[in-house]
């Protein structure tokens, strides 16, 4: 029988390409789009900006971002400086 501590063990090497892919979220371009109704983001979610009940929301897990539209229907996703450009663009019409 394994000892706890074994079954927990830490796998740095793995654990640390998962972080290195999580720093690269922020460099995704938007992603293909399925607008698609949300729970709002009340969980794994932050606001970032909130314009016009227009939100611009960063996952804490993942990293990755989305707007929301008043609605709470998924328009944008991707990396956060597309998806902020994008919203800032939306913003404007």
């Amino acid at each position: 029988m394994e000892d706890f501590e074994d079954y927990f063990e830490l796998d740095l090497e793995k654990a640390g390409k998962v972080l290195s892919l999580w720093s690269k979220m922020d460099n995704l371009p938007c992603l293909p789009n399925i607008t698609c109704p949300t729970l709002g983001g009340h969980v794994f979610w932050i606001n970032l900006l909130e314009v016009n009940g227009w939100r611009l929301q960063k996952n804490c897990l993942t990293g990755h971002c989305r707007v929301l539209d008043p609605d709470d229907c998924r328009r944008v996703w991707g990396g956060e400086k597309a998806v902020t450009e994008l919203f800032r663009k939306i913003l404007k019409d």
